[in-house]
């Protein structure tokens, strides 16, 4: 199943009172880092990663939780169900599956140093992983939206800081290339 098609068959249009409120959300929220930007607190690099993360964690929101119909509440607690049973029954779609929750947060791990202007810890990048996840898992369950289940929190996590580690060596790398020394700390831009 491709991307689109899973999104699509978990999820329904958004109704104009969402639209509205992340709406509002994305605007104040960008609102408050242009004003950061003109009092010189922050980079427009870091305001631009910082909106672009926002956004994205917005659309993953509404994809995972808000858009979705409304079910009985569900939970699997075993940790790494989804492994046996990809392992036992060679289950193609439930691989799938698991790799795209492994890429679904490791957008945000890019943004993250970006975001910052500086090399980030992968550590604080699984951190944050492991809250946005399990914010998204709780949602779920409380809204009666999706399966909360530790897997997804694991593989999401762990996505968020793979891409963490990339945007770092990327981030080294540019360092290296302009001659700069890395030690983390110094700004990119």
């Amino acid at each position: 199943m491709e991307l689109y098609q899973m999104i699509a068959a978990h999820s329904r249009p958004w109704s104009e009172r969402e639209f509205l409120f992340f709406g509002s959300v994305i605007l104040v929220c960008t609102l408050c880092l242009l004003a950061a930007v003109a009092m010189h607190k922050i980079k427009k690099t870091q305001a631009l990663g910082g909106i672009i993360a926002l956004v994205y964690m917005v659309i993953i929101f509404g994809s995972t939780v808000f858009t979705r119909g409304v079910s009985s509440r569900q939970c699997e607690l075993t940790v790494f169900w989804s492994w046996k049973e990809v392992l036992a029954v060679r289950d193609r779609e439930m691989m799938t599956e698991i790799l795209m929750n492994c890429v679904m947060l490791m957008p945000v791990g890019i943004l993250l140093p970006v975001a910052a202007g500086r090399r980030i810890h992968p550590a604080v990048a699984l951190l944050a992983g492991v809250v946005l996840s399990g914010t998204i898992e709780v949602s779920q369950f409380i809204f009666a939206r999706g399966l909360f289940e530790w897997d997804d929190i694991i593989h999401n996590s762990l996505g968020c800081m793979l891409g963490c580690v990339v945007a770092n060596g990327v981030y080294k790398f540019l360092l290296k290339r302009r001659g700069r020394k890395v030690s983390g700390k110094e700004p990119l831009y």
